[in-house]
């Protein structure tokens, strides 16, 4: 959330106190977005523990976008006042989550693919544009900017 993140933040830090709400909405989607990094980063992660076996040069790609997913996640979560602590425990029940609906079997993988591949993909890919488009859904005060929500 780099370049985006930053400027919005210093933004609305320095236009003052008519902006206050609008900085409570933005560091919401803030947050939202970190959720989903988050249960992206859980998804990869079982992608790589799962393939590791039979597809070690597939699973090296999962492990590296799990790297690179978790540790934004973990930063987008600091920005908002998220313990790492917290993460680390809310992560542990994404994990089990996803296993039970994989019935803890990698053979069942599917079930995760089908709901989490194409989300995390483009996640990864620019987690910046989906910030915007969480800005925009919390600005028309939606709860929900579609996503395939939490396990």
């Amino acid at each position: 959330m780099s370049t985006f993140v930053a400027v919005v933040l210093v933004l609305f830090s320095s236009i003052g106190s008519a902006t206050a709400q609008i900085g409570d909405r933005i560091k919401r989607a803030m947050g939202d977005v970190a959720g989903e990094l988050q249960v992206c980063s859980v998804y990869f992660r079982i992608e790589w523990s799962c393939l590791r076996p039979q597809e070690p040069a597939l699973a090296r790609t999962y492990g590296e976008m799990f790297d690179k997913v978790a540790e934004s996640a973990i930063t987008s979560f600091r920005r908002v006042g998220v313990w790492d602590e917290v993460y680390a425990a809310q992560a542990s029940l994404y994990t089990e989550a996803m296993m039970k609906a994989m019935r803890g079997d990698c053979t069942n993988i599917a079930v995760l693919r089908r709901r989490y591949s194409k989300f995390c993909q483009r996640l990864s890919g620019d987690p910046d544009l989906r910030l915007k488009e969480w800005i925009t859904c919390v600005r028309a005060r939606r709860r929900t900017c579609g996503g395939p929500g939490l396990p």
